[in-house]
């Protein structure tokens, strides 16, 4: 017992592995959240975008829907989301691409969190619901 070899390993072992568990745990979903709203805001981007963009209003509905089908194929699979995104147009001005009209697209997405397994099978995770917007103004010359 006089010899102290090994004791900082028992004492690294012991104190700080069941200390920095749930600080890697917390990091984790700080991250997989930060990697969701910052896809969700690119999605209201790049929608917004195309939606001004359109042609006309005949192509506005095929124009999202490509873009969502994209970044879903793109971007949130492999991040590994499989919940697809919604999204909704609120218009400033009624036809919607009036000149100079604010057309303001919001992204949003239900995330189920993991099931626990194994004894902490009973711990239920909530949904966290997402969203992101994103404001862009039809341009004057339409």
């Amino acid at each position: 017992m006089r010899d102290s070899t090994g004791s900082a390993v028992v004492e690294f072992v012991a104190l700080a592995l069941p200390l920095m568990l749930p600080i890697i745990i917390y990091l984790g979903i700080v991250h997989e959240n930060s990697t969701i709203n910052s896809d969700l805001h690119n999605l209201a981007r790049q929608s917004a975008r195309a939606f001004i963009t359109s042609p006309s209003e005949s192509y506005e509905d095929a124009r999202l829907q490509s873009i969502v089908s994209l970044f879903e194929r793109k971007v949130l699979q492999p991040d590994g989301i499989s919940e697809v995104p919604l999204l909704s147009v609120e218009c400033s001005a009624s036809p919607c691409l009036t000149p100079d009209s604010r057309v303001r697209v919001t992204a949003s997405l239900t995330r189920m969190r993991n099931r626990f397994s194994g004894i902490f099978r009973f711990i239920t995770a909530p949904k966290v619901l997402f969203s992101a917007s994103d404001v862009q103004i039809v341009d004057a010359w339409r």
